[in-house]
C-alpha cells in the first residue's frame, strides 16, 4: 500500500504560476532522487552507504558536503546533520511533485518541489517546498547543486553544510 501511495506522489510536471514546465531530465534526476528517499524511509540502512549510491545525482561539490556532514557524529564532533535534506524535516518522506521550473540560464535550472513529508498515517500535512538548483554537466546531464529551503526559515543547503562542517564545537 504505501509504495503505492508513494508511485503516486512521485515527481510529475506540473506547470505553475511563475514557473514553466522542467526539462525531462530535470524531473527524471528529481523523480528518481524521490523514489530513492521512499524506498530508503522504508528500510534501515547506513546513511552514509544509501547516500553514496545517489552520488550521479548532484554535483560534486555537493555531493562532498554532504557526506562529510553526514559522518559527523554528536560525540566526538559536537555537531551532525539533525534533519533530512530532501525534505527539511526529521519525519518520513512520502513522495514528491516537481511543479515547474524556472528558464534555463546558461547550463543552471531552478525547479520547484512539493514534498509530502510526516508522521507515518498522517499525509494530510501541508507539503514543504523546496527549490532546487540543478547544473547541466559537459554530458548533458542535470545534477543537483544546492537546495533551497523555502518555508519558515528560508535558507539554502551548501552553505548551512559549509559552515557546519567548518564550525568547531
Amino acid at each position: 500500500m504505501l509504495p503505492l501511495l508513494a508511485s503516486s506522489l512521485i515527481a510529475t510536471t506540473v506547470v505553475a504560476a511563475a514557473d514553466g514546465p522542467c526539462p525531462k531530465g530535470v524531473v527524471d534526476q528529481l523523480d528518481g532522487l524521490y523514489r530513492w528517499q521512499v524506498q530508503r524511509m522504508e528500510q534501515s540502512s547506513d546513511p552514509v552507504k544509501a547516500l553514496s549510491s545517489q552520488r550521479q545525482r548532484f554535483t560534486p561539490s555537493l555531493f562532498e558536503l554532504l557526506m562529510e556532514a553526514r559522518q559527523l557524529t554528536p560525540s566526538p564532533d559536537g555537531r551532525y546533520l539533525d534533519f533530512d535534506v530532501f525534505s527539511n524535516t526529521q519525519v518520513s518522506t512520502f513522495g514528491a511533485r516537481v511543479t515547474g521550473c524556472s528558464a534555463e540560464i546558461e547550463n543552471s535550472i531552478r525547479a520547484r518541489v512539493d514534498v509530502q513529508a510526516g508522521l507515518r498515517g498522517r499525509t494530510g500535512e501541508p507539503p514543504r517546498k523546496l527549490l532546487y538548483e540543478l547544473n547541466r554537466d559537459s554530458n548533458g546531464n542535470w545534477r543537483i547543486n544546492d537546495i533551497t529551503y523555502l518555508n519558515e526559515r528560508v535558507f539554502q543547503l551548501k552553505p548551512f553544510l559549509q559552515q557546519l562542517i567548518r564550525s568547531m564545537p
